[in-house]
């Protein structure tokens, strides 16, 4: 458990050698006030040199500094024992004008680290204790910062608390101006809003408040867009019930799976990927995954489809991904995923999956294969309209268990060499190096991989035949 209480002493001792006030301030209090444990962050407000200041508690806890922003008076220690102190110059002749430029009166909190009591110019202590985030200085709050739109969600979902309904109004009035921060700010406090259990509340928020479009334009295309048949919501509705449907998933897996797939499966998705874990970065994609139904949709005799729409949603995935300044994996996963989301249907369709057709799967999903499977039941849970029955949903979910199975299986089972290499190819059957050696042995993999070899005689004559076959 971290122990704040030792770098908070350095500190004070060093201020009053040095004559210098410095006050804790923001979420560090904040989250002290609600008594949570390991608190990592300490924000510090100085009155005199920040920058020296910080730098001789540095050298005091052995510690790395790290100048953010010499322009702005921030400057931060990160400390071998876990914990970060921010150190700030103070904003104006004293800390009430400091606080004064704070963002929500929960965050509007101030202390000397010398001990004194608690310093709350705006009523923090109240909207703490009965869950509100308010703003502390009406519209001008968010024309300082327009993020902080965006933050006030954040905070409502990361604390569980309730927007004052004063300051939703403000929101919603002023949504546009979420355009002008820059994207990948944008990106971290989404990421965080994703990462509550319940974030489909969030979601749905930021909607109402009218962000969600500031943050993915496509969400207007998505509303209105009827899909008669397999659902019995719109487009937009539907991949919000879909956001629900996989966040009930994550918490308590209704797939019939052995407890060791289940750790399993929990263990892959608390990775890290980019700012978040895998299991909340999935929840993106399962909001955008329909994001190409609006323009794909058409209509015949045979009733309303949307031919393709998994490739435009992937394409818009990709484009949002790299406007919000994604990295290369995680827009590779959304992608994946997103264009892979509909194969465990197509393999419902099947009288029987062959072995080949499960190892095209896990080929074409490679590192995505929980996240595609797991969109995939959420996707299917969350579509109820008349042409859906019963048997439909279990047969669907027969069919997910056996592919998380396989998984399973092939995850935890150590793989056999292959029979053959590039060279034996081209010694057999006389080839130069060429794309055709990687297509040979690409079916020689999956031949050995679905039993139909077992000896590399096999697999060479395996390969002749498919050749005379192909020619």
């Amino acid at each position: 458990m971290l122990n704040t209480e030792r770098p908070l002493n350095i500190i004070a001792k060093a201020a009053a050698r040095s004559k210098t006030r410095v006050f804790i301030a923001g979420g560090y209090l904040r989250d002290t006030l609600l008594k949570k444990e390991n608190i990592s962050d300490i924000d510090l407000v100085v009155y005199g040199d920040a920058k020296k200041t910080a730098r001789a508690f540095s050298r005091s806890v052995k510690g790395a500094f790290v100048e953010l922003s010499d322009a702005f008076n921030i400057y931060r220690v990160s400390c071998k024992e876990g914990y970060t102190c921010d150190f700030s110059g103070g904003r104006g002749k004293s800390i009430e004008d400091d606080l004064k430029k704070r963002d929500f009166t929960v965050n509007a909190f101030a202390r000397e680290v010398n001990g004194g009591e608690l310093i709350d110019i705006f009523g923090g202590l109240k909207d703490l204790k009965n869950g509100i985030i308010r703003e502390t200085a009406g519209k001008s709050t968010f024309k300082d910062d327009p993020l902080r739109l965006l933050r006030a969600v954040r905070f409502a979902a990361v604390l569980a608390f309730k927007i004052d309904s004063k300051t939703e109004k403000y929101i919603k009035a002023m949504s546009a101006l979420l355009t002008k921060p820059a994207k990948e700010r944008v990106r971290d406090e989404l990421l965080k809003i994703l990462e509550v259990k319940n974030s489909a509340e969030y979601i749905i928020l930021l909607d109402k408040l009218g962000l969600l479009e500031k943050i993915f334009p496509v969400i207007k295309e998505m509303k209105g867009v009827s899909q008669p048949g397999f659902h019995h919501l719109d487009v937009f509705g539907h991949s919000i019930e879909a956001l629900d449907r996989l966040e009930k998933i994550l918490l308590e897996s209704d797939l019939g799976l052995s407890k060791d797939i289940k750790n399993h499966i929990k263990e892959r998705l608390a990775q890290k990927l980019g700012r978040s874990s895998r299991g909340s970065f999935l929840k993106l994609t399962a909001l955008l995954h329909d994001s190409g139904k609006p323009k794909t949709k058409s209509k015949d005799k045979k009733g309303t489809h949307f031919y393709n729409h998994e490739l435009l949603g992937a394409e818009n995935f990709k484009k949002t991904g790299k406007q919000l300044k994604l990295s290369n994996e995680e827009i590779d996963l959304g992608v994946t995923v997103i264009k892979c989301h509909l194969r465990t249907g197509y393999l419902s369709g099947l009288k029987k999956i062959s072995k080949h057709a499960v190892y095209k799967f896990f080929k074409d999903t490679g590192e995505a294969a929980v996240e595609v499977l797991l969109l995939s039941w959420a996707d299917r849970l969350s579509a109820q309209g008349v042409k859906v029955d019963k048997k439909t949903i279990s047969h669907h979910k027969t069919v997910i268990e056996g592919l998380f199975k396989e998984y399973y299986k092939l995850s935890t089972t150590k793989q056999t060499a292959p029979l053959i290499n590039g060279f034996d190819i081209m010694k057999r059957f006389k080839l130069p190096p060429s794309p055709m050696i990687g297509k040979l042995l690409e079916k020689a993999k999956e031949a050995q991989a679905t039993g139909k070899v077992r000896t590399k005689n096999e697999v060479l004559e395996y390969l002749r035949k498919y050749q005379k076959s192909s020619r």
